[in-house]
């Protein structure tokens, strides 16, 4: 009797360890999981600052150049070379016919005439 007690609590305890066991397996099979999608989100997101690292250096290569630092000086803050002289055309429009001017869309036929102002009539008295 004593054998079969000492047998059951032997294979309880067998038991409970290896379930045990199974558990922390189970628990660490998730945490592997978990980690393995983290560093494959890491990569992902490492290749993709990569490239945009390289889109910058390929950006920075190009606008550090003299040409191009003359090119926006000239376009953006309107410098003008020694020499040189800057003519302002103030009316554009004179320089196209109707309807052909870029970026400016008239429609010569289709415009209705402006409404024509009534006379107003100014007060004298008083």
């Amino acid at each position: 009797m004593r054998k079969r007690i000492r047998l059951l609590y032997v294979i309880v305890i067998a038991f409970v360890i290896v379930a045990g066991g199974l558990m922390t397996l189970n628990r660490l099979d998730q945490e592997i999981a978990v980690l393995e999608d983290t560093a494959r989100e890491t990569r992902l997101r490492q290749l993709a600052l990569e490239t945009e690292n390289g889109n910058m250096r390929q950006e920075i290569a190009v606008k550090d150049t003299d040409s191009y630092i003359r090119k926006m000086a000239r376009k953006d803050n309107r410098f003008l070379m020694p020499g040189e002289i800057r003519f302002v055309v103030v009316n554009p429009e004179a320089l196209y016919a109707p309807g052909e001017m870029p970026g400016l869309e008239i429609e010569a036929e289709t415009a209705e005439p402006a409404p024509e102002a009534e006379p107003v009539q100014e007060d004298t008295e008083g």
